[in-house]
């Protein structure tokens, strides 16, 4: 049997959100979608999500990697880090805390250029994965493929402590 590919394009957000939704474990195991298009303080998140760990997963969705997506992220981390009880309150089954604060995905069309992926490098404070988005189709289903372009993890307070007691002066 032979396989036939056709890339198909995706013009609606709201389209991509429902398709990131249903596909959401090709992201990773484990990784379920809670809630969409949500406000948090003043800034809009596509989808919320909760990890295999039962951490708080932020997925901004978007065509290409830009200013303003990472600003509208990061104003909605830093809200959700800001009022934690909020947070517990809109989604119990998280966890949330100053030691497991939210995760952040960009899904994105495009691969993100070298300045996206340094800007990002920079929020220490967070863990960031980004991937690209395909719509396909696949001799005649409908298929949404992901792919890791970067992961960013940030070190455990106790591990880097370890670390700097390792260093000699």
């Amino acid at each position: 049997m032979k396989l036939t590919f056709k890339k198909l394009e995706v013009v609606d957000l709201g389209d991509l959100q429902q398709l990131v939704a249903d596909n959401v474990e090709g992201i990773e195991p484990g990784l379920t979608v809670i809630d969409s298009r949500v406000l948090l303080g003043q800034a809009a998140i596509d989808l919320v999500g909760i990890d295999a760990r039962g951490s708080l997963v932020l997925m901004a969705l978007g065509h290409a990697a830009d200013e303003g997506l990472l600003l509208r992220v990061m104003d909605a981390y830093s809200w959700c880090v800001e009022y934690q009880d909020t947070i517990r309150r809109l989604y119990p089954m998280a966890q949330l805390s100053e030691s497991q604060p939210p995760r952040i995905l960009f899904i994105v069309g495009e691969r993100p250029t070298d300045a996206f992926v340094r800007r990002i490098k920079q929020l220490t404070s967070a863990e960031i994965d980004c991937f690209k988005w395909c719509h396909l189709e696949v001799n005649g289903v409908s298929a949404l493929y992901f792919d890791l372009v970067e992961r960013l993890r940030r070190v455990p307070a106790a591990a880097e402590r370890r670390a700097d007691e390792g260093r000699v002066a």
